[in-house]
């Protein structure tokens, strides 16, 4: 099966990982991310809280691998040459890597100038399927900033909020279609998609799908149990 490309947009959401659930102050930092109007989910990729809104782009980048001979790293690797291609097209001075102090710490974060940072990346691997799904702020970058620090402050994890960039405040674009045209150009010229395997729904954006459903303040519990096989920007696997 080819690989697909699904780009769409969410709802104000914090989707935090199945690690920041066990995170005794878990329910403190969903009951501030609802607090700034945004709704609290658990995903099933990623380290830690990312947050998102009709602002950001996710691009949830789907495959089979049947022989198992790509490595998650190379994975890694190709999606955020591509991003950082698009975002370069868009006039920004992207580069791959983490800042310091960054929401979400990973070696394959896409950033602007070294300064802030713009895209994550996380993976998910089960048995020889694999998704590697992305988030590119595009517009709203006050309301991430706030709401991210909020969650962070409750988990007692470090951030430094500058840190959390967007597309329209480095170059003035804050139409999530234009970002999201030169991405899905990126990742067809990269080889990473063909054209006929991409599904946009930007416009208009989705309350949290089937298994990342939105949690109230009654529903967030931390969660146990066996994890799938996952990882995140180069590290180890995580529980997520």
């Amino acid at each position: 099966m080819s690989p697909l490309l699904h780009i769409r947009r969410l709802r104000p959401v914090v989707a935090f990982s199945r690690r920041d659930t066990r995170n005794p102050r878990f329910e403190l930092a969903a009951a501030a991310a609802m607090a700034h109007g945004f709704a609290a989910h658990v995903r099933p990729v990623g380290g830690s809280a990312a947050p998102l809104h009709q602002g950001s782009l996710v691009l949830d980048h789907y495959g089979v691998d049947p022989d198992g001979v790509v490595s998650p790293h190379h994975r890694f690797t190709a999606v955020a040459e591509a991003l950082r291609a698009a975002l370069a097209s868009l006039g920004l001075d992207a580069r791959v890597g983490p800042v310091p102090r960054e929401y979400c710490p990973g070696d394959h974060s896409v950033n602007a100038r070294g300064r802030v940072k713009i895209a994550g990346i996380a993976q998910r691997i089960r048995g020889r399927s694999w998704l590697v799904s992305s988030v590119v702020q595009v517009h709203g970058g006050p309301a991430l900033r706030e709401v991210t620090l909020a969650c962070y402050d409750a988990l007692g994890l470090e951030l430094d909020p500058s840190t959390i960039g967007t597309v329209e405040e480095e170059v003035g674009i804050p139409d999530p279609r234009t970002v999201a045209a030169e991405i899905t150009t990126a990742y067809v010229r990269h080889g990473l998609v063909r054209p006929d395997d991409i599904l946009d729904t930007t416009e208009r954006p989705e309350t949290a799908a089937r298994g990342e459903r939105d949690r109230t303040r009654d529903e967030v519990r931390p969660t146990h149990g066996v994890a799938p096989r996952d990882g995140r920007d180069g590290h180890p696997p995580a529980v997520s």
